[in-house]
């Protein structure tokens, strides 16, 4: 019988470890195998996606549940969720490209928070494509040339991002959601300058500004704030020394910081400590239903008195949450507007199928943007 933890020295502790390493990496290789079976089977069944949202989020869900039993079992300290999480997706990003090998587009160039969401989603062994703006990103995996495509929707302070609404506006737009990315966010001062007030202009993403107006406001009253196309960009700008002038500094991702080599001249400065953006995974098809869903619509409806309560009393008659209402102008006729809506439950539900009817009755154009699980924040 072999010793106890308690009993082992430093050494054999660390042999310990080296032997339940091998063991998981042979098991990793295992699902491997099984993995790449499913992907046999996929091809046989035309049609079938290689990636299942809902397959994956039932997978997380289950195993986050065990790593609290096994802690509370063992009396033990807990691995944390986020770990778990990013272990497992890990694991399954590089398992699904033996299935099938996916392109993800996404906002560019490496190192967006749009980029981190996808590497978040689809592990190392993705191929990604960098997109100069939201619509190539629409655009790529509308033609196929992406597997699928990574958006921002919303942030939970700022609000919409309403370059990808008006893009899911086009009722023409032959493209689904199948899952939801909610990222924890955080920006990074960077700069060449060593001072804080030899800062002049600061450059950024305009979301990205907007989540630190604040802490701007009161730390850098007189500099110009610049919006660009992505927090990257304004990386780039400072790095190269493209701006209007050389004191000048980006609002931007650790990660960026390190990718670009700019020191950080201030941490962690957005408003919000608990600054979240939530992002869509958009592509040919949406995910079968997984037990706690959200269905996207998008709702088209002249502005008469009662239009948006005519909207909502279907899905309330019904118990069904609204967990989002976005109103924008449909920009093809005057006065109408179209409502961005995120439903608890899935499309496949009866419910569901019957308060959009119900809502479609009432003269109002309905697009179901596709139906995905409920994801958590990383």
């Amino acid at each position: 019988m072999g010793k106890s933890i308690e009993n082992m020295n430093l050494d054999e502790l660390r042999t310990a470890i080296d032997e339940v390493d091998d063991e998981v990496l042979s098991l990793i290789h295992k699902r491997a195998a099984l993995a790449s079976a499913v992907g046999e089977r996929k091809v046989s069944q035309p049609g079938a996606p290689f990636y299942v949202p809902s397959r994956e989020a039932s997978i997380i869900r289950r195993l986050l549940k065990r790593n609290a039993e096994a802690a509370s079992a063992s009396h033990g300290a807990k691995i944390p969720d986020e770990a778990i999480h990013g272990i497992y997706r890990g694991i399954i990003g590089a398992c699904l490209a033996l299935e099938h090998p996916m392109t993800i587009a996404y906002l560019g160039p490496e190192g967006t928070f749009s980029h981190t969401a996808a590497q978040r989603q689809f592990g190392e062994t993705a191929v990604y494509m960098a997109c100069p703006n939201l619509s190539q990103v629409f655009e790529e995996v509308e033609a196929g040339r992406a597997t699928y495509g990574v958006v921002p929707i919303e942030n939970a302070f700022e609000g919409a991002v309403n370059d990808t609404h008006d893009k899911f506006a086009d009722f023409d737009l032959d493209l689904s959601i199948c899952a939801e990315i909610q990222l924890s966010i955080h920006h990074q001062l960077l700069s060449l300058c060593e001072n804080l007030a030899d800062i002049e202009v600061v450059y950024s993403h305009p979301q990205a500004l907007g989540q630190c107006k604040s802490w701007l406001a009161a730390h850098l009253p007189t500099a110009q704030l610049c919006e660009v196309e992505s927090t990257a960009k304004g990386a780039e700008i400072v790095k190269n020394g493209q701006g209007m002038t050389a004191n000048a500094a980006a609002v931007a991702s650790m990660s960026m910081a390190e990718k670009k080599e700019l020191p950080v001249l201030a941490a962690n400065i957005e408003d919000h400590h608990h600054n979240t953006t939530r992002f869509f995974v958009i592509g040919q098809h949406d995910s079968p239903a997984s037990g706690e869903d959200k269905t996207g619509l998008v709702i088209a409806v002249k502005d008469v008195p009662g239009a948006l309560h005519g909207l909502v009393k279907p899905f309330a008659e019904r118990d069904m949450g609204l967990t989002r209402i976005e109103s924008r102008p449909s920009k093809k006729k005057l006065w109408e507007y179209v409502f961005f809506v995120d439903v608890q439950g899935h499309r496949d539900e009866q419910k569901m199928s019957d308060a959009i009817a119900e809502v479609e009755a009432l003269g109002a154009s309905v697009k179901v943007l596709g139906s995905y699980p409920v994801s958590r924040k990383l």
